[in-house]
This record gives C-alpha cells, sequence and structure tokens, in this order.
C-alpha cells in the first residue's frame, strides 16, 4: 500500500487556494500551490463557534506558519454540518476578501451521481470521488475513516453509483463500553494474539481484527458489484494507520483527498467562467 500526499512540491507562500473539509468531527484546511498542498490544519468541529470564534481560530494557525491573508487567492467550502455552512463562508469572506465556492447542488464537479437522491451525497463524498477518479481512474471505492467508515464507489464509466456506511471503530468502541457495564476503554491496537487469555486483549481482538475483517468483506462485495476497483484509503482517524498495517486489501492511502477533490472542484468551477 502507498501512502499519498501531493501530487508534487509547491513554493511555501506563493498564492493559492483554500480548501475547507467541515465534517461531523473535524475540520480541515489546506491551504493549495498549484498541485501542492504546502500547509494544512485540522481542528474539532463545533457548531457551538461563532463565525468570529473560527476566524480568530484560523487567523492564529495561518499567523503561526507564516501564512498572510494574500497568499489566499481562491476558497473552497465542503461541508456536512448544515450549521456551520453560512458561517464558514462568512470567515472566508473576512479573513481573505474572496467569495467562497459551496460545494452542493448546482456546482458542476464533473463527477455524474447515479443514485436514487443525489442531494444524499455530501460534499466530502462528491470530493473524494472527484480526486480519487483523478489520481488513480476507474472503477474506484473510496474508504473515508472517521466518525462513520463510509465506502463510496465509482463505476469504470465514472459515475458515482452508491455508498456503504458504516459506524467508524472508534464509534463502536464507545458503545460497547457503555453498553457493558464491566467493560471499559481501551487502546485500539492490535493485540499480539486474536484469540486473547485476557479481556481487555479479547476486546481489542474484537474491535480491531474485526474492524479489518468487515473492510476487507465490504472492499470484496463492492468489487463483485462495480468490477476490480482500486481501494484508497483517506480519513484522519487516529486509528486509520493501525488498520492499514494489517490489511493488503488498501491500495493507496491518502490522508489530504477530500481537500485535494474540494481543490479540483474549485478548479474546474474557476475554468467553466472563463
Amino acid at each position: 500500500m502507498d501512502e499519498v500526499t501531493g501530487l508534487g512540491e509547491g513554493p511555501t507562500g506563493s498564492t493559492g487556494t483554500v480548501a475547507v473539509d467541515v465534517s461531523n468531527t473535524l475540520t480541515t484546511v489546506a491551504l493549495w500551490s498549484g498541485d501542492a498542498p504546502v500547509h494544512h490544519w485540522r481542528f474539532a468541529t463545533d457548531t457551538m463557534r461563532t463565525a468570529d470564534e473560527y476566524q480568530v481560530l484560523l487567523s492564529r494557525l495561518f499567523a503561526r506558519d507564516g501564512v498572510a491573508a494574500g497568499d489566499v487567492s481562491a476558497c473552497v467550502v465542503g461541508c456536512v454540518v448544515p450549521a456551520l455552512t453560512t458561517r464558514m463562508a462568512d470567515v472566508c469572506r473576512r479573513l481573505f476578501g474572496r467569495e467562497p465556492l459551496i460545494v452542493g447542488p448546482g456546482v458542476h464537479t464533473g463527477l455524474r451521481i447515479d443514485t436514487a437522491d443525489p442531494r444524499e451525497v455530501g460534499a466530502d463524498r462528491i470530493a473524494n470521488g472527484v480526486a480519487a477518479m483523478h489520481r488513480f481512474g476507474t472503477p474506484v471505492l473510496v474508504l473515508d475513516f472517521g466518525t462513520a467508515l463510509t465506502v463510496d464507489a465509482i463505476s469504470a464509466d465514472g459515475a458515482y453509483v452508491g455508498a456503504i456506511i458504516a459506524p467508524g471503530l472508534e464509534v463502536a468502541a464507545e458503545g460497547l463500553a457503555r453498553r457493558a457495564a464491566r467493560l471499559g476503554r481501551i487502546d485500539l491496537v492490535a493485540p499480539p494474539c486474536v484469540v486473547a487469555d485476557n479481556t481487555e486483549q479479547a476486546l481489542q481482538a474484537g474491535l480491531v481484527y474485526g474492524y479489518v475483517g468487515l473492510m476487507e468483506g465490504l472492499i470484496e462485495r463492492a468489487r463483485a458489484e462495480i468490477g476490480p476497483a482500486r481501494a484508497i484509503a483517506t480519513g484522519d482517524a487516529p486509528v486509520v494507520a493501525e488498520l492499514l498495517r494489517l490489511t493488503t486489501a488498501i491500495d493507496a492511502y491518502v490522508p489530504l483527498l477530500t481537500l485535494e477533490g474540494l481543490r479540483l472542484i474549485q478548479r474546474r468551477h474557476e475554468a467553466s467562467k472563463r
């Protein structure tokens, strides 16, 4: 399995695109120069924060890494938390003096959505599909590890044809701890043996190896339906590295895949206006 970051090296300090991905748990932001991410940041998504608070937070992160507002020539936002969409757009206007592109219905992304209700497909999953197709061709599967595990399928003819959604590993572990009084929280790492001789390692075996089995089984079943697709992983969940270490079913890991997809959508949108 390959771990892929940017497409190339970009000069720090040159103007570029800021891409913002607001998910249920984490918000990730990257400054792109050409095809390369030159800076990226992440922080907790919090619906209680105001636009002012998000502006201060981003300003401090940019200042810490020597990025000036003038380094930003365009903004694109993908948000799956409706309460924060307007706030993030306001932050982009105030901080960078740019009108952001909000990825959603009506935006030409270059990805055909062939599902029962295309409006159900979130901006992050569209961005993942756009970036995966750009990098790896079709057919392709994108596994995004976060609050949930989403497996998005792009067919051989370049259409988004559907998804699989399962609980994230950390969510599954927290649910088990809540429902079983004698089972506490554990580190989500693989134990030395699958058949364990103590409760902590038995839980680790069931959760970690069980999740790898879930992941591999979903990939196998999806490939049976859409063809011999490459499986691409993304996501910032802390357990991703541990899971990918235990499987050969993933062809590449691209941590910033969603942000890259947002950048590609913004570039396509700008080109369409010329």
